[in-house]
């Protein structure tokens, strides 16, 4: 489903349930004011004490399951729209798998919207819980890549450091095996297992 689509079935059922849930008050409304026009017929009393019953707790419990709804929804498109940057940012000419000629700052991957949805609880159901762990292992990679960069800046800002010094440290960061090849893999399979917001 698309978000267009996702946002449209919200709101449907948002209206559905505010029309049935008003509709049931507005016929106990009219059996209240039938029963009090009549008041010999008691008949009336459990039909419009009932239908308040009931309208007031589908209405409630309704309106909680689509406030859920519409917050896992937000929470999935900032920490997308957070990946998505992520992408933008490890694919930054400074991360090329050419050599630099000079000594890079590098730019750092960001995790706020993840930390946002693992402390906000909107993911905390149990469809959600293999990608509640895919975001407590993306949120300790991405900081330990940006210490590793950290880490590889003051090495290379050295003012002893070689040129071939400074390949070496390039060379290693686009290793196979290398912590920058597993984060952006680790990016992509977090991208591919994202659903749909």
């Amino acid at each position: 489903m698309t978000r267009q689509t996702v946002s449209a079935w919200v709101a449907y059922r948002r209206t559905v349930v505010s029309v049935v849930t008003y509709g049931l008050l507005g016929l106990a409304f009219v059996l209240g004011v039938i029963w009090f026009l009549f008041p010999g017929n008691s008949r009336w009393e459990p039909a419009v004490n009932s239908l308040t019953l009931v309208a007031g707790l589908t209405g409630i419990f309704v309106e909680r399951l689509t406030t859920e709804a519409e917050r896992r929804t937000e929470v999935l498109r900032a920490v997308a729209d957070e990946l998505h940057e992520n992408t933008r940012l490890i694919s930054d000419p400074r991360f090329s798998p050419e050599a630099p000629g000079t000594r890079q700052v590098y730019p750092r991957l960001v995790v706020s919207a993840v930390d946002l949805a693992l402390v906000s609880g909107a993911l905390g159901l149990h469809r959600d819980a293999e990608l509640v762990g895919m975001l407590h292992r993306w949120r300790d990679t991405v900081h330990l890549f940006n210490r590793r960069l950290d880490l590889t800046e003051i090495s290379t800002f050295s003012n002893t450091i070689t040129t071939a010094e400074l390949a070496a440290f390039h060379r290693a960061l686009h290793r196979e095996d290398s912590y920058f090849a597993e984060t952006r893999k680790m990016l992509k399979n977090l991208l591919d297992k994202l659903p749909a917001a």
